[in-house]
């Protein structure tokens, strides 16, 4: 008996992004009514309520000897070995928000590389983030604006007595004499997923998300169960602190003004994706 079941039905009502994979495979497996297991670590499971009678999907921990392709949905970047028979793809939710603190006239390319160089050593998928989240004295900025233009995020900010309520692992003296807050990046991502998580939870009151344990050092393991996130305070689902990237030789603005030369990049992840 053929599954009804296709991959492009996660696709359709939640926005999630494809990731790598060997999507023919499991598309096969699919099709032949072959169990395919799936391992969800982020995201709503609302699409579960949606299956068709006939499918042949098992949850992690069920029919494990007979499982003939996965899925996965989290918003980890895995690597699968070619040498495996057994055919993988991974969906990623768009739940991860990054934080960004960055000195005026930060050129869009400095911001972009620094988020890629967060996202290759946390093994995160850049298909996963929702958007940027910053102050809004940044609201402006020139680069932060094209960056998200071109990615197509959306850009939250948020007042500093807003940014100073949030508490941090990374506090600074310096940040609160220049911008009147003592974290922008680490407590933009969190005001960013307190926001998305309010609303979208408002409007969906059934929502349920399916999220594992919490560690805050997951997403440095390379295995494929790695990297998963706990629904816990918002103070806790800081995934990468700050860390933070110089330009050595940031170029000249008109005006003679040397173009930033600092970048800011915190990550969080929200209980539930984005949804525009």
């Amino acid at each position: 008996m053929l599954s009804e079941f296709t991959l492009d039905m996660l696709h359709i009502p939640s926005g999630w992004q494809r990731g790598e994979g060997d999507w023919t495979g499991v598309a096969a497996a699919i099709a032949r009514g072959e169990t395919v297991e799936v391992i969800q670590e982020v995201g709503s499971t609302l699409w579960q309520n949606s299956l068709p009678e006939k499918h042949s999907l098992y949850w992690e921990g069920e029919n494990l000897s007979t499982i003939k392709a996965r899925i996965w949905i989290s918003f980890t970047h895995r690597k699968f070995s070619p040498e495996s028979a057994l055919p993988k793809v991974q969906w990623h939710p768009r739940v991860l928000w990054i934080g960004i603190g960055c000195e005026r006239g930060t050129h869009k390319e400095l911001i972009e590389t620094a988020i890629k160089q967060v996202c290759r050593a946390y093994h995160l998928a850049e298909s996963a983030i929702a958007g940027i989240a910053t102050i809004d004295t940044k609201s402006g900025e020139v680069g932060l604006l094209e960056l998200c233009q071109e990615r197509n995020w959306p850009l939250k900010t948020f007042a500093a007595d807003i940014l100073s309520s949030v508490e941090v692992p990374n506090p600074s003296n310096i940040a609160v004499k220049e911008v009147g807050t003592p974290s922008v990046a680490e407590a933009a991502a969190l005001c960013a997923i307190e926001l998305i998580s309010s609303t979208m939870l408002d409007n969906r009151q059934d929502a349920c998300s399916t999220i594992l344990n919490n560690r805050q050092d997951a997403c440095e393991a390379k295995s494929e169960s790695a990297c998963v996130v706990g629904i816990q305070p918002a103070r806790e689902r800081l995934l990468v602190p700050k860390k933070i990237f110089r330009a050595k030789n940031p170029p000249l603005l008109q005006g003679g003004v040397r173009a930033g030369s600092a970048v800011t990049v915190a990550v969080a992840v929200c209980p539930i994706e984005y949804l525009e």
